[in-house]
């Protein structure tokens, strides 16, 4: 038993040679310091800290049960252009200087307005550079529950302390305890001899003896502890709050949906986008007076008695407090019109369209249902002549309002006549929309207007039905759409427009296949010869439409020999038939066949699907074919050579020219004319002398007019709403840019906005509608922020120029200057303090706000303030003591409001000496 061998694992459990938590800790967070690299800078200049870049360096650790975060904040000091005397130690340098002592930003309406929608992304200068104006330092905070326990705050302070030791780091460190929103931070900073602690008071009221600067005195010099051979430094800001604008207070009207339409101007309320916000974007207005740097024996602060008035401070600045829940009305109306896109129902789920008058009219004339609207009973009715009314939201008054907008050359009076619309060149950055102000843009805001201001789904079924109507009308007719642009179908353009277009193309086509006066010409006649010569026209007779697409027959093709050339212009120069002497002649071809876009997607869809090569080449080569023909009727004789010269010279390889013969009759054809039983080749083979009068019409104006009218007719509300976003956001657009002419100019990046907002419409109005998920509604909501974002950034400028310069419309560099750094709600100071204009401005709507509180004139009321809402003390001490040497930097900055009251701290220690702080 003796020798039996005892284990006592029950004693030695503990490895007393592996690191402790806490000294795990420790190291781990002075391997951290270590990896900072601390190079001393310049000293800053004024408000550097609010204006520059902070870069922040992010690394975790557990201490006991707190998952903490190390952030390193940095500050990016610019380098300076001329050289300057680098401070001996960047820490006190900074707690010195008196250029950081208020921020320029903010720092209270950051933490809570700034929370908001749509509010602008809150810079992240930290609270510490804001208190006590350092460049570099580092924050150790709890990631999830906050510091609290007084025992937990005093052990991780030790281990802060023994970690900066260890690692002889040179930046402040602070640890951040009590809750977040506090903004309660402990530090520490070691300088060798020197030896800073940061601490923070915060409480919700101020004690009687700290709310005056002699209070402030007394208890900065007790902390102390060691007296100074220099006096105290004082630095002053004293806040004002100015909410009561009065005269000043910006508006915006708008109609209301409830409003008497009669009694408003109404064309000129629906004919027009909203602008503006519902209340005053500028909700504050704060005045900052203030004396930088004060000596502490020249001035006296108490409860019986201040130096520190208003009127006589060094220097007067202000800054805005802007209200961003405010609706916008333009992008509100945008956002609404959005969510039509959604609307699947027919138009005819809204009304039953057929009258009685016009059920009698159809059973009298029966053949009327084979050219009649694809919406029963709109064929034949007219608003003009009363013969027929819609029972809708929207009365006859007020259509007729609308439509001498849409189309004024209706009216006799023309008041709102469309522009010129020249067509623009081409641009990548231009929106797929229409020409501005054409009849497209003008539709998508009756539209928009009639949906979300005054009768909702109702009134666009009703109007669009009416517009459509309209445009069957005028087709039948033949009067031409105005505000369309001319030619054929702009594929820049949106769908809707290159519809309009195809109309008028349908009816010029007609007018010239009957004999008449094109367009143009009728325009020109009209101006010469007075409107009455215009309009008679024989399309208001009832007529019978022939078989445009017959075929010429055999005993016509007897008549076109060689000896009877027909359909010819003009010699094509001094060339000849290759076979003969005679001359070769240009044909009269058949117009190119316009084709809108929709149309263009449909014949390439359609020839994919196509499997059969000859029915393929037949589909694409029906415009060769018609060219072909006209080529034979012009030129009997001709050969395929000969067609090939004129319709494509480069399949002609021309052979050295003869003097003989300089006709360049002299080659051959192109390689790719030369394969066996190419397109061209049989396409000759098949094609007769036709003559292009007599050829089947590549176009039928008759059936694409008709397909155009059974578009428009047949659209739902949601493609309604797809059709007009672009040209409406396109009209949003203008509206904005026309509204900031005179803001633009001291709107923070007004321009980048505008951009920002122009290349996204014009990208969206080329993708196709996405109603997965809603897809495209989305990507437009995106833009509505953008617009909402400009509006009110229009009106916060507009706010800002009535309450400080209601009166001047010509602004200088400098005032450009103070209002861009209002916009951007920086601290901007005024030159001559009280003096100032501005200053002057400032202070009459203070008392007038003042004196309206107390039901006083202002002629009676004396030119003071109110007291102020908050005020700042910032204490300074720092040089030779009286007996110990020199001393390093003391420092502390008082807030005092009606809801805080805040102490910051740094009071040094020389450690070569024994005293207490």
């Amino acid at each position: 038993m003796a020798n039996e061998e005892v284990f006592d694992d029950d004693f030695y459990q503990e490895d007393f040679s592996t690191a402790s938590e806490f000294e795990a800790f420790i190291s781990r967070l002075g391997d951290i310091f270590e990896t900072y690299e601390v190079v001393d800078e310049e000293a800053l200049s004024s408000n550097e800290l609010s204006l520059c870049e902070w870069t922040e360096e992010t690394e975790d650790i557990m201490f006991n049960d707190f998952n903490l975060s190390v952030i390193r904040y940095k500050a990016k000091i610019k380098p300076r252009e001329t050289e300057s005397s680098k401070a001996i130690n960047q820490v006190f340098q900074d707690l010195t200087s008196q250029e950081n002592d208020y921020s320029l930003l903010d720092m209270n309406y950051l933490k809570h307005d700034y929370e908001v929608l749509n509010a602008p992304k809150s810079p992240n200068i930290h609270p510490v550079a804001v208190f006590y104006g350092l460049r570099d330092f580092v924050v150790l905070k709890s990631k999830r529950k906050p510091l609290m326990d007084i025992s937990q705050m005093k052990l991780l302070q030790s281990s802060l302390s023994l970690a900066i030791n260890e690692s002889k780091c040179k930046i402040p460190a602070f640890i951040q305890v009590l809750y977040h929103e506090q903004d309660v931070f402990l530090g520490i900073y070691d300088a060798g001899e020197q030896r800073l602690s940061f601490d923070i008071a915060h409480l919700k009221t101020a004690p009687p003896s700290c709310k005056y600067l002699s209070g402030l005195l007394d208890m900065f010099k007790g902390k102390i502890g060691v007296n100074y051979i220099n006096p105290v430094m004082v630095s002053v800001c004293l806040t004002y709050s100015l909410k009561n604008f009065l005269s000043a207070t910006y508006s915006s009207d708008k109609k209301n949906e409830n409003d008497d339409w009669d009694v408003v101007d109404f064309i000129n309320v629906i004919s027009s986008l909203p602008f503006g916000v519902s209340a005053d974007p500028v909700n504050e207005l704060i005045l900052y007076t203030k004396w930088p740097q004060v000596s502490e024996n020249v001035v006296f602060d108490s409860q019986t008695y201040s130096d520190f008035n208003p009127i006589n401070a060094q220097k007067w600045s202000i800054r805005t407090r802007f209200d961003y829940s405010p609706v916008c009305y333009l992008a509100d109306m945008l956002h609404e019109y959005l969510t039509l896109t959604e609307s699947p129902e027919a138009l005819s789920e809204y009304y039953n369209f057929l009258s009685s008058k016009a059920r009698i009219s159809e059973a009298q004339n029966p053949f009327s249902a084979l050219t009649d609207s694809r919406i029963p009973g709109f064929s034949g009715m007219s608003l003009l002549d009363g013969s027929y009314t819609i029972d809708g939201p929207l009365n006859e008054h007020q259509l007729g309002k609308m439509f001498q907008y849409l189309l004024p050359d209706e009216d006799d009076e023309k008041k709102f006549a469309y522009g010129d619309l020249k067509d623009e060149p081409f641009n990548p950055q231009k929106i797929k929309s229409a020409i501005p102000d054409s009849l497209v843009h003008r539709l998508s805001i009756l539209l928009a207007n009639i949906y979300t201001s005054y009768s909702g789904r109702r009134g666009v079924a009703q109007f669009w039905a009416e517009f459509s109507q309209k445009m069957r009308e005028r087709v039948d007719k033949c009067m031409r759409i105005p505000g369309v642009a001319n030619g054929f179908p702009d594929m820049r353009s949106c769908l809707l427009h290159q519809k309009l277009q195809m109309l008028n193309i349908c009816m010029e086509r007609r007018n010239i296949r009957e004999g008449k006066l094109p367009f143009a010409m009728q325009l020109l006649a009209q101006q010469h010869e007075g409107p009455s010569s215009l309009g008679k026209t024989d399309s208001d007779d009832e007529f019978f439409d022939c078989d445009d697409d017959r075929v010429v027959d055999e005993e016509e093709h007897a008549h076109q020999s060689p000896w009877n050339p027909v359909g010819r212009i003009s010699k094509l120069g001094k060339m000849l038939l290759i076979d003969s002497d005679e001359p070769l002649y240009i044909p009269v071809t058949q117009d190119p066949v316009p084709k809108t876009e929709d149309e263009l997607e449909d014949d390439a869809e359609m020839l994919l699907n196509v499997t059969d090569s000859g029915l393929r080449a037949q589909l694409m080569s029906a415009s060769l074919l018609s060219d072909m023909e006209s080529f034979k009727a012009a030129n009997p004789i001709g050969k395929l050579e000969d067609f090939i010269r004129w319709y494509s010279p480069r399949d002609w390889i021309e052979e050295d020219t003869d003097e003989r013969d300089p006709f360049g009759r002299k080659g051959h054809l192109s390689d790719r004319m030369m394969i066996p039983g190419n397109t061209w080749q049989t396409v000759w083979q098949t094609a007769k002398p036709v003559p292009a009068r007599r050829q089947k019409r590549l176009f039928d104006d008759t059936k694409e007019a008709e397909k155009v009218l059974h578009f428009l007719e047949s659209q739902t509300l949601g493609s309604i709403g797809q059709l007009t976003v672009a040209p409406l956001f396109h009209t949003s657009l203008i509206k904005i840019q026309k509204e900031s002419e005179n803001v633009k100019d001291f709107i923070p990046n007004y321009k980048e906005m505008e951009d920002k907002l122009k290349q996204n419409c014009c990208t969206l109005s080329r993708e196709k509608w996405n109603t997965s998920k809603g897809m495209s509604k989305k990507k437009w909501e995106m833009v509505i922020n953008d617009t909402s974002e400009m509006e009110l950034s229009i009106n916060q400028a507009r706010s800002i120029l009535k309450k400080l310069y209601p009166d001047k419309t010509d602004f200088n560099d400098d005032d450009k200057k103070l209002l861009n750094s209002l916009m951007k709600c920086y601290d901007t100071e005024l030159g001559e303090g009280a003096k100032n204009d501005i200053g002057v401005r400032v202070m009459y709507m203070f008392n007038l706000a003042r004196a309206t509180q107390n039901e006083q004139r202002v002629e009676d009321h004396s030119w003071t303030l109110p007291d102020p809402i908050e005020k700042q003390f910032t204490l300074r001490l720092s040089g030779n003591t009286v007996n110990q040497g020199m001393g390093g930097p003391q420092f502390l900055r008082a807030i005092l409001s009606s809801n805080e009251f805040r102490l910051c701290g740094a009071f040094s220690q020389n450690t070569t000496f024994t005293y207490s702080t």
